[in-house]
């Protein structure tokens, strides 16, 4: 069996907010994206998105107050298909990658579904929260919930612009990927 090197692939650097936790009832609402080189790790697309909520009133009053969701703001905002389809076109066969990558891609998979539209990034993925927790962390008692994006990019000397915003996340997100994964500059 041969295996392919994520760094033969653009990385796709994707950070969502959503209404709630469960993607069968809450929806996206934000999407921000990087497409990445995968040999150089140069930022080559960017892509960012405010997502119609086709059904708010299911949506989890807490993730509204954190991600900062408000009608008024979102009045411009793209119906969920299109911004698929759009995030499908950036970056075909790219390596999803994110901050607890996981979450994300559940929804963006249930999503994709749900539209009946096929994915066009690979099904690997890169979790910079594991790299993160495994580099900061090495002793395996600490709890991984205490491994935060805020307090790693703090430990890192990364700033963040305004927290739970999709594009703002994932610049960190990346930021601190580099910080992990690139070789220093000589």
């Amino acid at each position: 069996m041969q295996f392919s090197d994520f760094r033969d692939r653009p990385l796709l650097f994707i950070d969502l907010e959503m209404t709630g936790l469960d993607p069968t009832i809450h929806e996206i609402v934000e999407v921000g994206a990087l497409v990445v080189d995968g040999k150089t790790f140069e930022v080559k697309k960017e892509y960012e998105a405010k997502v119609k909520p086709s059904h708010i009133q299911t949506a989890d009053k807490k993730a509204l107050e954190i991600n900062g969701y408000a009608r008024e703001k979102w009045e411009n905002a793209k119906p969920l298909k299109q911004a698929l389809e759009e995030l499908s076109e950036l970056a075909p066969g790219a390596v999803p990658a994110g901050w607890n990558i996981g979450v994300d891609k559940m929804f963006l998979d249930f999503a994709f579904i749900t539209a009946g539209i096929k994915p066009s990034y690979d099904y690997h993925t890169i979790d910079v929260h594991t790299l993160a927790w495994k580099h900061i962390f090495p002793d395996t008692s600490i709890a991984v919930t205490e491994v935060k994006l805020s307090r790693v990019c703090k430990h890192f000397g990364i700033k963040r612009g305004e927290k739970h915003r999709a594009m703002a996340d994932i610049k960190a997100t990346y930021e601190l990927f580099l910080k992990l994964v690139a070789p220093p500059a000589s």
